[in-house]
């Protein structure tokens, strides 16, 4: 059997709903990184959530049994220094609409972290804050009113956790976006200054990114050129995939992070419909679903012949046969 992982150097992994969900690590994802690591298959974990630093998301991943490095992990927190030291002026005031973490990271940046737009900003960053108050956003979104470069590390609408999803910071992002007529320059996923500095990081030639996301980890990936598994323990499920558009449909699919060790989904289509494993999806005026849908694996063959059918018109993302999957979110 030829695992679908086998094909790649290293695995960028997203963290929300992928490894785990808020102090729980997600079904089956401690083992895979454990066989991956046993594999000597290199792993980055690539976060678009800047409020903490890469030493604790590097603790926390440990403390679940994931045994990272602090060297492997890439924010987008990080990516914004970077970006930061490239864009602006040494010594530029830059008013933070983040965590600690994050006005660190500009400070790193040879930046100055302001409060306020009466300090006469170049620039505003935001990034996820769980304590961010709104007096904050409301200097934030003045400072680009009256001219501010805006950055945002993500735009990520929700956050996957335990309990179920909760804003994210797309969320606040779009709080001062209704303020002002234009959009921020955007970091992390699906933007590319994330997964460069990824990429450059790991020194991987040939990478694949496990994500649960289409709008921000499959389609990081595909602007990245490289391949994605999606994963369906997290955000987005079957309506979603259904619905990707070109750069944002994933290479395979797959429960969980141990589905690299399978092989890699195929859907054959024919002029009937679509086949793939033992089940087929039957399009005439509507479609219908052949085979086994009881068990999560039959759900999984059945959504990605259903979702080759709607990327070529053939079936509607209203169809009723989206009933049909009660295994997958």
């Amino acid at each position: 059997m030829t695992a679908f992982v086998d094909a790649y150097d290293a695995v960028f992994f997203d963290l929300d709903g992928v490894l785990y969900l808020g102090p729980l690590a997600v079904e089956g994802a401690v083992a895979g990184v454990r066989r991956l690591h046993e594999a000597g298959v290199a792993t980055v974990y690539v976060t678009n959530n800047a409020a903490r630093s890469t030493a604790r998301v590097a603790d926390h991943l440990s403390e679940l049994g994931f045994n990272a490095r602090e060297d492997e992990v890439v924010s987008s927190a990080q990516a914004a220094s970077g970006l930061l030291r490239r864009e602006l002026p040494a010594g530029s005031k830059v008013l933070v609409a983040g965590t600690d973490n994050l006005v660190e990271q500009v400070r790193l940046a040879g930046m100055v972290p302001v409060d306020t737009y009466a300090e006469q900003p170049a620039a505003v960053i935001q990034g996820y804050d769980p304590a961010l108050t709104w007096p904050r956003l409301d200097q934030a979104a003045i400072a680009v009113q009256r001219g501010a470069r805006w950055f945002a590390t993500n735009t990520d609408s929700t956050r996957p956790t335990e309990h179920g999803l909760v804003p994210g910071a797309g969320a606040a992002v779009q709080a001062i976006r209704n303020t002002t007529d234009h959009d921020p320059e955007v970091i992390g996923k699906p933007h590319r200054p994330l997964m460069d500095e990824a990429l450059a990081r790991s020194g991987a030639r040939r990478p694949v990114f496990v994500g649960d996301r289409i709008d921000t980890d499959i389609m990081g990936a595909v602007a990245a050129g490289i391949d994605s598994l999606m994963v369906f323990t997290g955000a987005h499920g079957v309506r979603d995939l259904c619905s990707a558009p070109e750069e944002g449909r994933p290479t395979a699919i797959g429960w969980n992070v141990e589905s690299l060790f399978e092989p890699q989904r195929t859907a054959q289509v024919d002029a009937d419909g679509a086949t793939c494993g033992a089940v087929r999806v039957r399009v005439a005026d509507r479609a219908t679903v052949e085979g086994e849908l009881d068990t999560r694996e039959g759900q999984l063959d059945a959504a990605w012949a259903l979702a080759n059918l709607v990327w070529e018109g053939r079936v509607s993302i209203d169809d009723p046969v989206f009933a049909r999957f009660d295994q997958l979110p």
